[in-house]
């Protein structure tokens, strides 16, 4: 079984594998430093705070990132260090994204270390300082060197529990085996006094009533079952078209931006309900509304 601080740099260098691909560019992760953290997580603070579950294990694991040196890490990813510095909603959202890939990315390294399956592993941002562990934490800190730009810094918390289990379920010594009985010596048996045996009971034959057979009975749906899903309400959505947009272009956005979609403008739109393709059909105007004259129900993906 790896000690703590194996499992710490494992997973600090999984975190610079992640960084590597992400950014395209040469990484080398620190050894990480051991301190004890004893007061609560902050996630209102200049940290962008991640959880990681591990249900193999049974345990969650905390990372924690720079909110500036993972604004510098973007502005990499999107082609340079200019976009460090000037981060709106949309670049927000890809940090949010990118550490919590990296966190997952950490916590599938340290389940592989200690032999635990990565199946149904999660990662994601914390915005609420209750839904994460309880101190003390064994908190382990290290740097990613990311080219000659950006070194953002991370810090994972092991709770309590996460050490019990960890050290607990992941130990691979053998059981000790169980007390040998003592052996009884050779020879016979002393003879036990004798009991006085019951009577064996006299089986009795059953018999059972003949069963005549009932028509089956067809049943009507009520009409009355159906009112009580009417007042459900549904989401539909009118879908003009799609397209595919890479992540330079999506955060380039502004005013005025012009991208193209899949679909021609005589194409009719397509209607969902909670994701599911229901209907077509073409835009027309109400009362100066848009609205949606239906053309076909219940049409083919494929078409």
């Amino acid at each position: 079984m790896p000690e703590m601080q194996q499992l710490a740099d494992t997973m600090l260098a999984a975190a610079a594998t992640v960084l590597g691909r992400l950014v395209d560019q040469p990484v080398d992760a620190s050894a990480a430093s051991r301190h004890v953290r004893g007061g609560s997580i902050r996630t209102d603070g200049d940290e962008l705070v991640t959880r990681a579950e591990i249900p193999s294990l049974g345990i969650g694991v905390v990372v924690r990132y720079a909110v500036a040196d993972m604004e510098r890490v973007v502005g990499l990813m999107l082609g340079g260090a200019e976009g460090a510095g000037d981060v709106g909603a949309v670049q927000l959202s890809i940090v949010s994204e990118t550490v919590s890939q990296i966190t997952a990315a950490m916590a599938e390294r340290l389940a592989t270390a200690v032999g635990a399956p990565t199946e149904g592993i999660r990662a994601e941002c914390c915005s609420d300082a209750a839904s994460l562990p309880a101190p003390p934490f064994e908190s382990y800190e290290g740097m990613i060197q990311v080219g000659s730009a950006a070194a953002p810094s991370v810090t994972i918390d092991f709770d309590g529990v996460a050490r019990s289990k960890l050290f607990a379920g992941g130990s691979t010594a053998p059981s000790a085996a169980p007390p040998s009985q003592p052996s009884r010596p050779s020879g016979p048996e002393p003879s036990r006094r004798s009991q006085p045996q019951p009577a064996p009971a006299h089986a009795q034959p059953v018999s059972f009533a003949a069963m005549s057979s009932v028509p089956m009975r067809s049943v009507q749906p009520s009409p009355a079952n159906l009112d009580l899903v009417h007042d459900v309400p549904l989401q539909i959505s009118a879908v003009l078209g799609k397209t595919a947009l890479t992540l330079r272009d999506v955060v380039s956005l502004q005013a005025g931006s012009v991208f193209e979609l899949d679909k021609l403008s005589t194409d009719p739109i397509d209607l969902y309900v909670n994701n599911i393709l229901i209907a077509r059909g073409e835009v027309v105007v109400v009362d100066d509304k848009y609205a949606v004259k239906i053309s076909e129900l219940n049409p083919s993906v494929a078409t």
